[in-house]
């Protein structure tokens, strides 16, 4: 059975060329034409046009090395991120606990100077830390 599918891989391949100097291919030689018979060469064929090689090992291992690295950094950003966040709200709740516990708040004007703020003006003041608490610490 295999002898019989190389059988015709080996056929001979004539080439001519015609009268209007077109050249033609053929498995025999055509009547009264000088024909040349054509070496033949088994080579794989060229992948299709536009399709990539496949990568090799060395491509593929440098490719998931890349993409490891670029995790690990995602994922160091966002643990640096959520760190941040987190000394944010424990900073935010620090200040809200001694607004509470103080009996008024102050700030300072241009000359430097204390300027004592009304008991409603500190009540906004507690209300608004509670308000960005419950926004953005989960």
């Amino acid at each position: 059975m295999l002898l019989a599918l190389a059988v015709p891989a080996m056929a001979q391949v004539y080439k001519w060329v015609d009268e209007k100097g077109v050249t033609h291919y053929g498995a025999s030689p055509p009547q009264g034409k000088k024909a040349q018979e054509v070496e033949q060469r088994l080579a794989n064929p060229a992948g299709a046009p536009g399709t990539a090689a496949q990568p090799g090992w060395k491509e593929q291992d440098l490719e998931f090395r890349k993409r490891r690295i670029e995790s690990e950094q995602t994922e160091a950003k966002e643990k640096q991120r959520e760190t941040s966040q987190r000394e944010a709200c424990k900073q935010a709740r620090d200040r809200l606990a001694l607004y509470k516990s103080a009996r008024g708040s102050f700030h300072l004007d241009e000359k430097g100077e204390r300027v004592w703020r009304s008991d409603a003006e500190h009540n906004a003041s507690i209300a608004r830390l509670e308000q960005q608490i419950s926004e953005r610490c989960r």
